[in-house]
C-alpha cells in the first residue's frame, strides 16, 4: 500500500473517519488496527518481526523502569533488537565477506532473507525508548499503548524517527483532529504528492539509465547525474515525510520534521543539521555524545569517534561497502570543517566573509560527489564515475537534451518553490483563516489536483528509502 496509491488514500480516509467517530481506548485501538493493517498489506509475514520485537521491548520495559541503575536489564534487550536487525539486514553481506576467506568448496549459500519494511526505523525507536527509560523517561502502559509507538503506520515505514517524549503527550492527549488540521495535513499530502510523482519520479529514468552506462559517460554527465541523484533522493525522501506528516495531523498528531533546506547548507555539519534531522539527532544524542564524552579532551579521539559513527550511519543505510564508504566520506568532511573552522576564526572579517562562500561552493560539491557512493550499483562503476568527475575526462553531454532540461526543472523547483513549501507548512495554525467557502471549494481544488498529480506520473517507482 504505497504512499501515493489510490488504496492508501482510501485507508487514510476510512483510517480518520474511524478515529474521528471514537474515543479514549476505542480510539486507540482503531488506530493501532488500522497500522497493523496498513503493515500486513505490505507482506503479513512483516507481523512476525515487527510484534515480537514490540512485544520484547514492551516486556523488557517493565524491568528498566524497575531498576535503571542495572546495564545488564538495559543491554540484553538492546542486544537482541540489534541481532534481529543484524541477521535481517547485513547476514547477506557477513555471508559475502566470509566467503572470500573460504574455499570454493566450504562457501557458504546466502541467505534469502525478505528484509521486513521499516525495521531499521521502528528498531531505533524500541531502543531509544529503553535508553530513555533508563534515563528516567515516562513508561508506555498498557502494551496497545506502547505498540502504537513504533507500529503507527504514518512513521513506521521510513520516519521520521519519535522519541518517546514526543509521543507519550501526544497519546495522553489525543483526540479527533480539528477541521483546521485535517486540511492543513490534506495540504502537506499534497505537496508530498506533487513532489513525489512529478519530480522525484521524473528524475528516477534519467539518473538509472546514467548509473547503468556509468562507464561510458563524460565528466559532466556523471556530475549531472550525481547532482541529479541527489536532486531526487531528497525530493523522494523529503515527500515521503511530507505524506508522513500530512497523514499524522490528519488524525491528532505532530511530528518533527525531518528536513530543512539541506541544500542551502554553509558547511557538512550544517547539512547534516537538515538532513534526516531526526537520524541525525538519534545519532547525535545516542551514539557520538556518549562516545564523545569517553574521549574528554582527546581531540584525535573525538574525530575519530567521528567517522566511526557516521560510518555506521552509512551502514545502517545499507549492506554494502558503498555505504559504509559513503558515511566514512561524510565522516571525514565533519572532521576536515572541525579542523578548518578553527583555523578561519581569527581571520580578518571580510576575508572570512569570501571563505564563507567558497566554503559553501566546496561543501556542496563535495556532498554531490557522495552521492556516487550512495547511489551506483558497484565500487568499480563508482571508482569510474569519480575518477572521471575528478580528472574532468571528457565535457560533451551524451543524453537528450529534454533530460537536461528535467534536471533544470528539479533545481528550479528546489530554490524556487521548496522555500514557499516550507513557508506555507511552518505557519502558525492559530493564523490560518479557512474562511467557509475556501472549506466548500478545498475538496473540488484537492480533486482536480489529485487527478493531474496522477496522470503525470506512470513511472510507479517506490520510495528510495522505503530499502532501508
Amino acid at each position: 500500500m504505497s504512499f501515493t496509491s489510490y488504496s492508501y488514500l482510501l485507508f487514510l480516509t476510512a483510517a480518520a473517519i474511524l478515529v474521528r467517530l471514537t474515543s479514549g481506548k476505542a480510539r486507540e485501538n482503531v488506530l493501532l488496527g488500522a497500522s497493523l493493517v496498513f503493515y500486513a498489506a505490505w507482506d503479513i509475514r512483516y507481523l512476525a518481526v515487527l510484534l515480537p520485537i514490540g512485544v520484547l521491548t514492551y516486556l523488557a520495559g517493565h524491568a528498566v523502569a524497575r531498576d535503571r541503575k542495572s546495564l545488564a536489564v538495559l543491554v540484553w534487550p538492546i542486544a537482541v533488537i540489534l541481532v534481529v536487525l543484524g541477521v535481517f539486514k547485513y547476514s547477506g553481506m557477513v555471508a559475502e565477506l566470509l566467503n572470500l576467506a573460504l574455499p570454493a568448496q566450504r562457501r557458504l549459500s546466502l541467505p534469502s532473507l525478505i528484509l521486513p519494511l521499516g525495521i531499521s526505523f521502528f528498531t531505533f525507536e524500541c531502543i531509544s525508548y529503553l535508553l530513555d527509560l533508563h534515563k528516567g523517561g515516562k513508561e508506555l502502559l498498557p502494551l496497545r499503548r506502547f505498540l502504537l509507538f513504533p507500529a503507527f503506520w504514518a512513521h513506521m515505514v521510513a520516519g521520521p524517527i519519535l522519541r518517546i517524549k514526543e509521543f507519550v503527550p501526544q497519546l495522553d492527549k489525543l483526540a479527533s483532529a480539528p477541521s483546521r488540521d485535517v486540511l492543513m495535513g490534506i495540504d502537506r499530502i499534497m505537496i508530498g504528492f506533487a513532489k513525489k510523482l512529478i519530480v522525484a519520479n521524473s528524475l528516477a529514468s534519467f539518473v538509472d539509465q546514467g548509473f547503468a552506462g556509468a562507464g561510458g559517460n563524460s565528466a559532466l554527465d556523471n556530475w549531472i547525474f550525481a547532482f541529479a541523484f541527489g536532486r531526487q533522493v531528497y525530493f523522494d525522501f523529503s515527500s515521503y515525510t511530507d505524506i508522513a506528516i500530512g497523514s499524522a495531523k490528519m488524525v491528532g498528531f505532530t511530528f518533527p520534521e525531518n528536513f530543512n533546506l539541506p541544500y542551502h547548507a554553509s558547511t557538512p555539519t550544517d547539512f547534516w543539521n537538515r538532513w534526516h534531522m531526526t537520524l541525525s539527532r538519534w545519532i547525535r544524542d545516542y551514539l557520538f555524545f556518549p562516545l564523545n564524552l569517553r574521549a574528554g579532551k582527546r581531540i584525535w579521539l573525538r574525530y575519530v569517534t567521528l567517522v566511526v559513527v557516521m560510518t555506521l550511519v552509512g551502514l545502517w543505510h545499507g549492506a554494502g561497502i558503498l555505504f559504509i564508504l559513503w558515511g566514512t566520506w561524510h565522516g571525514v568532511l565533519l572532521v576536515a570543517h572541525r579542523l578548518v573552522q578553527g583555523k578561519i576564526r581569527d581571520l580578518p572579517d571580510a576575508l572570512r566573509v569570501t571563505l564563507a562562500f567558497a566554503g559553501r561552493a566546496v561543501t556542496m560539491i563535495l556532498i554531490t560527489a557522495g552521492w556516487i557512493l550512495f547511489r551506483a550499483p558497484t565500487v568499480h562503476q563508482a571508482g569510474l564515475m569519480l575518477s572521471s568527475m575528478v580528472r574532468l575526462r571528457g565535457l560533451k553531454p551524451a543524453y537528450s537534451v529534454n533530460d537536461y532540461i528535467l534536471v533544470l526543472f528539479a533545481s528550479a523547483v528546489y530554490l524556487g518553490l521548496e522555500p514557499l513549501f516550507k513557508r506555507h507548512v511552518d505557519r502558525d495554525p492559530a493564523t490560518i483563516d479557512h474562511a467557509r467557502w475556501t472549506f466548500w471549494l478545498r475538496p473540488a481544488t484537492y480533486g482536480i489536483a489529485l487527478w493531474l498529480i496522477f496522470m503525470w506520473d506512470r513511472s510507479n517507482v517506490g520510495f528510495i528509502y522505503f530499502q532501508f
